[in-house]
């Protein structure tokens, strides 16, 4: 019982930090209006993010793309194998001859 009233707490606390978080961030130096939606601003902030960004090399991006589809191969022949296995295991369980 314990646990749960200490879960449901936590869960309080985290959602009265993310208000606060919310807050601070919609208030101007002021602290007395919310900000005005300003797409032009906006635009600035996302390019201005943007290029602060350490875009990947060629070679590193086809070497990551490589690796998830031999990644995705070696799932796929893993859970086929364990498909397998289990199918044979439950036949021999329930007799059932195929």
């Amino acid at each position: 019982m314990r646990l749960i009233l200490e879960s449901k707490d936590w869960v309080h606390d985290t959602a009265v930090r993310i208000l606060k978080i919310h807050i601070c961030i919609t208030t101007t130096e002021t602290g007395s209006q919310a900000m005005a939606f300003s797409p032009f601003k906006f635009l600035q902030e996302v390019r201005s993010e943007t290029a602060k960004v350490t875009w990947p090399s060629r070679r590193e991006t086809m070497i990551t793309t490589i690796m998830v589809f031999v990644m995705v191969a070696a799932a796929s022949i893993f859970f086929f194998v364990a498909d397998q296995l289990l199918r044979f295991v439950v036949t021999l369980i329930l007799g059932i001859h195929g």
